[in-house]
């Protein structure tokens, strides 16, 4: 098995200062990959890097909102300026939405929900994928959700947008395959990440509230999702597009 299935290849990463976004940045720096890694929140982004990253040539890191249009494009052409290439994005940025019924939901937080999961994943898409076809092929993998399968209780703006973003993934894998082009979804269960203690507690109980609810008796992991992650754009994955894997413990299999 290649220790460095990523060697060399240039990796744009979303939402890359929360838990997930760091393991999958983690991950793929351990692969080879060189890093360009985003988030809205640029102190907390950097102080992670330094501190699970260290101090590399190998990892640029920039501030953007991306459901902004002009954020986006200007940080997809700043990374394939700085490094001379890009050929993976992983559009992992994503924001949680209240426990609300559908008729309660505020106009503004499905906006930005939208806003955020789904056109922000099409921005970063769109200015990508010129890059990627310079690069004689690449591969866009977008990170949805269990709940882009199948519904919860209150979470009408949150399924939406990951629901809709497993169709545009199969879009961009139509559109763009003559390209090389790969583009692939990964739909976690629930993870152990700071926003499930924060909305819990502690974690034990995120176990007690979510674990039997998946067939496997527990819940995720970062380092799990990101060996999924790293799988979907290698070389290991190359008869993959269009498709989605669900890595959620089982969760929608019952």
């Amino acid at each position: 098995m290649n220790p460095k299935p990523l060697q060399d290849r240039v990796a744009l990463i979303t939402g890359a200062a929360g838990d997930l976004g760091a393991a999958i940045a983690a991950r793929f720096l351990e692969a080879g990959a060189r890093l360009a890694l985003i988030d809205v929140d640029a102190a907390q982004l950097k102080a992670r890097c330094e501190r699970e990253l260290g101090s590399s040539d190998r990892v640029l890191v920039l501030a953007c909102n991306v459901a902004h249009p002009e954020q986006t494009r200007t940080a997809v052409d700043q990374v394939a300026r700085h490094f001379g290439a890009l050929n993976i994005l992983v559009n992992n940025a994503a924001t949680e939405s209240t426990r609300t019924p559908v008729a309660e939901v505020s106009v503004e937080e499905w906006r930005r929900t939208l806003d955020v999961n789904l056109t922000g994943a099409w921005l970063m898409a769109k200015w990508t994928i010129p890059h990627l076809r310079r690069a004689g092929g690449g591969v866009i993998l977008n990170v949805a959700s269990q709940l882009g399968h199948v519904a919860t209780a209150g979470s009408s703006a949150y399924s939406a947008s990951k629901a809709a973003l497993l169709s545009l993934t199969r879009s961009i894998a139509v559109d763009c395959a003559a390209d090389h082009i790969r583009a692939v979804s990964l739909s976690p269960g629930a993870v152990m990440t700071s926003r499930l203690t924060r909305r819990y507690g502690t974690e034990d109980e995120v176990n007690r509230a979510l674990a039997g609810k998946h067939p496997l008796g527990r819940i995720g992991r970062p380092r799990e999702l990101a060996e999924a992650a790293l799988y979907l754009v290698s070389d290991g994955a190359s008869f993959v597009t269009g498709s989605d894997l669900l890595a959620d413990g089982g969760y929608t299999a019952v």
